[in-house]
This record gives structure tokens, sequence and C-alpha cells, in this order.
């Protein structure tokens, strides 16, 4: 998938750390639903789960660094996901987002269960497809 689907608009996101792209529905009332995205992706992999959520779910999808749209800056590696985690934890900030629902795929199963260590005030729940280790 290379491509928008019908009903589903990308935005970029400055954030304290970098700027973001971000997948939307435009159902922008329900609890919020962030898809974190495996290696060698993007957001794009979600757009079929994100239009199948129902309502009242406001679903989001987010490009890590250095993936789809997202800015290409480096990743410390001694710091394992966290600066992925620590960019999640950005965004939220900057979409006024106090907690979210989060879905990762594979890597992005790693950044969530890491922004659930670092945060766990942040995440009303946590869903796991594939996970990674850490």
């Amino acid at each position: 998938m290379t491509a928008l689907m019908a009903g589903i608009a990308a935005r970029r996101v400055p954030t304290a750390r970098l700027t973001q792209n971000v997948l939307e529905t435009g159902r922008g009332d329900g609890p919020p639903v962030l898809f974190v995205h495996g290696n060698v992706s993007s957001s794009l992999f979600w757009q079929p789960t994100m239009l199948a959520l129902p309502a009242p779910y406001r679903p989001l999808a987010v490009d890590l660094r250095g993936f789809g749209d997202t800015d290409a800056v480096p990743v410390d590696a001694t710091r394992g996901v966290r600066d992925w985690s620590d960019d999640v934890a950005a965004l939220l900030d900057a979409l006024g987002l106090d907690r979210v629902h989060l879905v990762g795929w594979s890597l992005g199963g790693g950044v969530a269960m890491q922004s659930v260590i670092d945060a766990p005030e942040r995440i009303a729940s946590l869903t796991l497809v594939a996970p990674g280790r850490q």
C-alpha cells in the first residue's frame, strides 16, 4: 500500500522532538486509538483497520521517526526503542491527548510496551499484534 484509502487523511504534526506524520479518519470526538506500525512499514499498514474501527473510537496512526512521512531523525540505538516511545509521548502532547488506547504491531509493539512502562497513566489499554522483543 502506497496511497491513502478513501476516508483517510494525512497531516504532519510538529512536536517538541520532530514533525510526525499522522493518519486520521476525521472521526475526532471519541476515545483515541493510536496505531503504531512495524519495521519496514508505515502508518499506511493500518488503514483498513482504522476504517473498520467502530464509532465512537477516533483512529489515528503514526509514522515512526525514519518511516513514512515523519522526519528522518537518527535513532540512538543505545536507548532501545525509547526514541520512538518518547516521540509517541511528544505526539500525544502535541495533539492534546491525555490518554489513548495503544495498538502496536511488531516493532510498534515494542514501542507501545515501552510507552506503557514510561507513562502508564497515558495508556487506556494496550493491544499487541505479533510484538517484537525488547
